[in-house]
């Protein structure tokens, strides 16, 4: 006869917290997947907007491309009034910085910073 060997394996109390784990990973995720979203939208928006106005120097040009542009792809973070154009060196550079504040349980919420530039 064998010896009896003490099993291994996952306890009740371990699939609980690998389930709470879990659980709090993918809440936060679709909390957080739409500001991503967003963020690439006004990413592509702006490249869009600068690539297409014929003057690079041109805020106001640039800054109604892009207006254009968050109207019609639900852009709500940004507008157009927000966006800096720079030259650095010979090209330019299209920026804009925002936060979103997404309220996850109660009183805790996540504060995430986001940047976006575009290069012409």
């Amino acid at each position: 006869m064998r010896d009896a060997t003490k099993q291994s394996g996952l306890t009740m109390v371990g699939f609980l917290f690998v389930v709470a784990v879990t659980l709090v990973v993918v809440i936060v995720g679709f909390r957080v997947m739409p500001a991503y979203i967003e963020y690439f939208s006004v990413q592509r928006a702006l490249g869009e907007a600068l690539n297409q106005t014929r003057d690079p120097a041109n805020t106001a040009e640039i800054r109604k491309a892009f207006q254009r542009r968050a109207d019609s792809g639900y852009i709500e973070s940004v507008a157009g009034r927000d966006i800096d154009v720079q030259k650095v060196g010979n090209a330019y550079v299209a920026s804009v910085a925002w936060t979103r504040k997404l309220p996850l349980v109660s009183n805790v919420s996540l504060l995430i910073e986001f940047d976006a530039t575009a290069t012409r």
